[in-house]
């Protein structure tokens, strides 16, 4: 059997469809080794950012696997095609030995990815900031975002958000809206139009049966005010600082990249000093213990209620190692994000 049989023997069409993203998302082709396609649909110009990676089968060139449109061009997206094509060669070849390559691709690009997400926080007078990631698989599809704007007052915008999926597909969609929902924030008039923008792009933009949970808020830091939109993500935990029981912050619109129209409703919320927000990803609440019963609200409510009157560091320190406590082990669930915005008392 040549190289190219054992290629073409495989499922292709289950490794290219959750990259079918169109124009400036990302599009994923495996061809042959004279450039017939064998899955995926190359852009009909064939021009833009490309990556390559080359697989071989016992050692002879069976194919390569080619990735295309803005992603490509990137760290993360250069690491991703290296190690779909290990996938390939360790599948076409049916060699144990080769699963060294693979690890080591995915190790590289866990790296990667954890230099997007892993940001050290903005230096904000009168606020705590903190933040913990953690990844279900080597790649994830959660984020964050945490800066200053540079509109008057430069108040503090945050974001967080989870791709529907985990693995390598998620964590591709995540390394192109990440940059994208920076920029709409950055050039819009507030959280809900920024998602709209963002929801628009997509799309229009791209074909996926991928979907983003986004919430966006900006925080003036003079007033309190935090403006908040939500699209379909979880919402925040308010913690009053006078010990009042915590409530959500309700008000969501659907998924971004679901519908046309978003629709996201504005919400306020006012933080005096002492109250904290905590914001999460649904891999907090949906962690599993060995036993299979969920984290769930009430695991989080009482990992909350055990630190407050801490700093927003001490909080998610308690609800990271409440969740991992009660996992025990057990494999994640999701991807978990956690950001906390704390008001100090008396503005120091």
């Amino acid at each position: 059997m040549t190289p190219r049989r054992h290629l073409e023997r495989l499922d292709l069409g289950a490794v290219v469809g959750p990259f079918e993203l169109a124009g400036a998302g990302a599009r994923l082709v495996i061809e042959d080794e004279v450039g017939r396609v064998l899955a995926g649909t190359a852009p009909a110009d064939g021009t833009g950012p490309r990556s390559t990676a080359p697989v071989l089968v016992h050692g002879e060139p069976a194919g390569r696997v080619v990735l295309s449109g803005a992603a490509a061009d990137t760290s993360l997206g250069r690491a991703t095609v290296q190690a779909i094509a290990a996938a390939l060669v360790i599948a076409a070849s049916g060699d144990p030995a080769v699963t060294r390559v693979l690890d080591e691709e995915l190790a590289h690009g866990r790296r990667l990815q954890r230099s997007f997400v892993s940001l050290v926080p903005p230096d904000v007078p009168g606020y705590d900031l903190a933040s913990r990631y953690e990844a279900a698989r080597e790649v994830g599809g959660d984020f964050f975002d945490l800066f200053r704007l540079r509109r008057r007052g430069r108040p503090l915008s945050v974001v967080i958000a989870d791709v529907t999926g985990k693995g390598i597909a998620a964590a591709l969609l995540m390394a192109f809206s990440r940059p994208l929902l920076h920029a709409a924030i950055d050039h819009t008039r507030g959280p809900a139009q920024a998602l709209e923008r963002v929801n628009g792009i997509l799309v229009g933009e791209r074909r996926t049966s991928l979907f983003i949970t986004a919430l966006a808020a900006e925080l003036d830091l003079r007033s309190g005010i935090l403006r908040l939109a939500n699209a379909g993500h979880e919402p925040p935990l308010f913690i009053p600082g006078d010990g009042s029981p915590p409530g959500l912050i309700l008000g969501s619109g659907p998924l971004i990249g679901a519908f046309s129209v978003l629709e996201v409703p504005p919400v306020e919320a006012y933080l005096a000093p002492g109250d904290v927000v905590l914001l999460y990803t649904d891999g907090v609440t949906d962690a599993r213990s060995p036993a299979g019963e969920r984290f769930d609200e009430a695991g989080l409510l009482a990992a909350v209620g055990r630190a407050r009157g801490g700093s927003a560091h001490d909080i998610v320190r308690e609800v990271c190692d409440s969740v991992e406590a009660f996992a025990h082990g057990a494999e994640p669930a999701d991807d978990i994000t956690i950001v906390a915005i704390g008001r100090r008392r008396g503005g120091t």
